[in-house]
């Protein structure tokens, strides 16, 4: 089912310069002008589309983009950018705080909902960001 994505982020990741789908990083950490870490946060949401699947489920899109963004970023280009990459370590850490990213994304918006009338309806306030955010 997953196979045609495979291959194509497989081509991806092995001729990124035919691609072009970053852009440069800061100098201290660039190797090439096209390293997937230069790759902007909005058009990595916008390649994975969950909002488009996920329309009416905030928490769901969100989820969906952080997933495919720790792929690519944390296991792909970190893992190669650094020497051995993450190892074991990487992996088990997930395995140990499954859904807490998912069970604290949902109370975010389960309360933003209660206190706030729902999501883009709270004022724009610092007070409103602060009892958000504590």
């Amino acid at each position: 089912a997953g196979e045609a994505a495979v291959a194509d982020l497989a081509f991806a990741a092995k001729h990124a310069g035919v691609i072009q789908m970053a852009d440069i990083l800061p100098a201290r950490r660039a190797r090439g002008p096209n390293e997937p870490g230069g790759i902007k946060f909005g058009h990595f949401c916008d390649m994975v589309q969950s909002d488009r699947k996920y329309p009416n489920d905030p928490v769901r899109s969100s989820l969906e983009i952080v997933a495919a963004g720790t792929m690519l970023f944390d296991q792909i280009w970190l893992g190669s950018y650094m020497s051995g990459g993450v190892g074991f370590t990487q992996y088990a850490t997930a395995a140990y705080t499954d859904n807490i990213l998912d069970d604290y994304t949902q109370y975010g918006v389960d309360y933003i909902k209660k206190h706030h009338g729902g999501i883009g309806k709270a004022k724009a306030t610092q007070e409103v960001v602060n009892d958000i955010a504590t």
